[in-house]
């Protein structure tokens, strides 16, 4: 969180702390956004079920994150996903309706809410990009390249989730680029 957010974050009487378990979760799939958070510590990992049970991660946040849930934030309806800690987890928090006031009547809010858009935006096309365009292989070595400081906190079968490749896929991969 850079120090310009965290001074706009404490003229805000609306922001407050959010402590978050490990195993808890922050939004379940069917919920509407209630809250902006800012990730201060921890780790968290977005994710979908299928009918049949099976889940895909989305994404990852760490510290530094906003995590808006941007679906129901913008478009206000209900999110396709949950949100787990994967760590114990400190948030600050500003309920929604705090936030969209805050954008409409203050330019340095309404700056740092395109700016986050504008990121948001790029960072799913890289995503997209990286997933459509990149052996399996190679989305394997540039997460370990990339994400080297993640390894350690996220289990294979979640990185293999977000890969868009199976466990045993991701395993085999490992083993062949020595990365084990």
């Amino acid at each position: 969180m850079t120090d310009p957010l965290r001074d706009l974050l404490e003229i805000s009487c609306h922001s407050s702390s959010y402590p978050l378990a490990k195993g808890q979760q922050l939004f379940k799939c069917g919920d509407k956004t209630t809250h902006v958070y800012w990730l201060e510590q921890g780790l968290l990992c977005a994710y979908f079920v299928t009918l049949e049970g099976k889940e895909f991660c989305k994404e990852f946040y760490w510290q530094g994150d906003v995590i808006y849930g941007m679906r129901s934030l913008l478009g206000n309806e209900p999110l396709p996903y949950s949100v787990v800690a994967l760590e114990p987890c400190n948030l600050l928090r500003l309920p929604v309706d705090v936030y969209r006031t805050l954008i409409l009547q203050d330019p340095q809010w309404a700056d740092y809410h395109r700016e986050q858009l504008e990121q948001h935006l790029l960072i799913k096309e890289r995503k997209e990009a990286f997933l459509l365009l990149n052996t399996p292989a190679q989305r394997v070595f540039a997460f370990h390249c990339d994400y080297d400081f993640l390894l350690h906190r996220i289990k294979d079968y979640q990185i293999a989730s977000y890969l868009a490749m199976t466990p045993i896929s991701y395993s085999r991969i490992k083993k062949r680029l020595n990365l084990t």
